[in-house]
């Protein structure tokens, strides 16, 4: 015997019948009419085939043992069909919220402001794109991104944030920093923070050179650690494996760099609670720029 689909008004039908005992109440009940439902109890007799129904006395219409049965089955199929309904009725659609952020910060800042926002909204789906702030900027305007976190330069509107301290960075017991040219890891040209840098070494007339470039931060902290090079990192964002360097190898204080925050004209009210979630995380800390010898 092949598959047979059991229709599930039918089921409905026979459930009001055995609650009503009656075809007349059970049509009442379903909004049909009393020979609607004779048939309906016919059809699905025809569908199992077996007798399902069978007069009682008097009027009284009683469940056959197969009718029992089917009944049972009936029961819990309707409660899975109902709550299959209700759920995918109630449930909200996934909303993708597209960031952007350099590398930097979407490896060592923005995992715990996203994780924290998505623990809050199961239905917020995280996509993070990383580049440079410029590419960033430009994703927001086409409207390829919702919000972006990016460095700013000439040309890029926002709502600033915070001006964020930069560091010279290096590996414990490196040699990187005392050579006579110095050997830089940094984000490709177009990057604002790498043409801080290199404006404050030829401010000094200290020699450089790019040894290491890439987009991504993985690559570079990698040339870092392992001494080939130093780099250059907000100081909220320097890792725990490398520390921070400066006047003892002839290397004077970063600009800061200012921080903004840009929101795409179509973004939703996600877009906007992640922004102030964002904004909320680069607040100001006095007493730890006061440390670092840094005041911005």
């Amino acid at each position: 015997m092949g598959l047979v689909n059991v229709d599930i008004d039918l089921l409905r039908t026979l459930l009001a019948v055995a609650d009503a005992k009656n075809f007349t109440l059970a049509g009442e009940r379903l909004l049909r009419t009393q020979s609607a439902v004779s048939l309906q109890v016919k059809r699905l007799e025809q569908v199992v085939g077996q007798r399902l129904v069978e007069r009682g006395s008097g009027r009284e219409i009683r469940l056959t043992e197969a009718g029992e049965m089917v009944r049972r089955y009936a029961i819990e199929i309707l409660k899975l069909n109902d709550a299959l309904v209700r759920e995918v009725a109630h449930r909200p659609e996934t909303n993708v919220l597209r960031v952007g952020t350099p590398d930097d910060y979407a490896q060592l800042i923005l995992p715990e402001i996203i994780g924290t926002l998505s623990r809050e909204n199961r239905h917020v789906e995280f996509h993070v794109v990383s580049d440079l702030s410029v590419n960033l900027s430009r994703m927001v305007d086409s409207g390829d991104l919702d919000l972006a976190l990016v460095t700013w330069a000439s040309g890029i509107q926002g709502i600033r944030l915070a001006e964020e301290p930069l560091a010279w960075v290096a590996a414990p017991h490196s040699a990187a920093a005392s050579l006579d040219t110095l050997p830089l890891a940094l984000f490709p040209q177009g990057c604002r923070v790498r043409d801080m840098a290199v404006e404050a070494l030829d401010r000094i007339g200290r020699r450089w050179r790019v040894a290491f470039s890439a987009n991504q931060f993985t690559p570079l902290r990698t040339a870092i650690t392992h001494g080939e090079a130093i780099g250059v990192l907000p100081l909220r964002a320097v890792p725990k494996d490398l520390v921070q360097v400066g006047p003892e190898h002839g290397l004077l204080e970063l600009p800061c760099a200012p921080l903004i925050i840009k929101i795409g004209r179509a973004a939703d009210d996600s877009a906007h609670q992640l922004a102030g979630a964002i904004a909320h995380a680069f607040q100001p800390r006095p007493l730890a720029s006061a440390a670092t010898g840094i005041a911005c």
